[in-house]
């Protein structure tokens, strides 16, 4: 459980590294300092309710369940923000029509789509395993304790081969994969970006870093 915790400590920081870098030269898309501001008293409350939780678990188990929940929430919602700001501003620099390019453009709706696909199928997941989590505070007995190995090697796995499915070098296993959601995910986002056009315009973004994204060390899903 430990390791499961930490797993997420880093990938959140991982995100929001990715969300900062990618957009750091954009104008009018950069991270505001406010963002970053409630990131980190957000993710320090995380770690804080998390060890708390921990420390408590063996002397009041129903107080420590209220700050292992807390901190499930937390993660959840560190991880959900973190996942639409980054879909976000690349909807917007789509919507701005930045790109001249055909083949920039369609390589950047690819990185919209496989993006938010893979983060939706891991926050899935990551829900599931938060409230096993929560219940396995409350409701300690060996089939709740079974579902909870279960879910946590499950949410493990799939964070992983989403991981591996956003570089382009695993391109061909994602498109073997997901060819089939791929496309309808790819005409909702679509529709989206089409809905929601029309906005300001914006200063350009350095487009070959977004583009490229896919076959970064930082981008990961979840």
């Amino acid at each position: 459980t430990q390791a499961y915790v930490c797993n997420y400590f880093v990938l959140i920081a991982l995100l929001f590294a990715r969300l900062v870098t990618i957009f750091e030269n954009a104008e009018n898309l950069q991270v505001s300092r406010r963002f970053k501001i409630v990131f980190w008293c957000l993710y320090v409350s995380t770690i804080v309710c998390g060890v708390l939780g921990a420390w408590m678990f063996t002397i009041a188990p129903a107080a420590a369940g209220i700050f292992v929940m807390a901190a499930a929430l937390q993660f959840f919602t560190l991880i959900v923000v973190l996942a639409y700001a980054f879909v976000y501003k690349l909807f917007t620099v789509h919507q701005n029509n930045a790109i001249d390019n055909a083949a920039t453009n369609e390589g950047l709706k690819s990185v919209i789509t496989k993006s938010s696909m893979l983060s939706f199928i891991s926050l899935v997941f990551s829900m599931c395993s938060f409230i096993v989590l929560t219940l396995y505070s409350f409701l300690q007995n060996v089939h709740v304790d079974f579902c909870l190995d279960f879910i946590l090697c499950i949410d493990v796995a799939s964070n992983a081969v989403c991981i591996f499915l956003t570089f382009k070098h695993f391109d061909a296993y994602y498109r073997s994969l997901c060819t089939a959601c791929d496309g309808r995910w790819s005409r909702c986002c679509m529709k989206l970006a089409l809905r929601d056009s029309g906005g300001d315009t914006r200063g350009p973004v350095e487009l070959n870093k977004v583009v490229s994204v896919s076959a970064s060390p930082t981008s990961v899903t979840l």
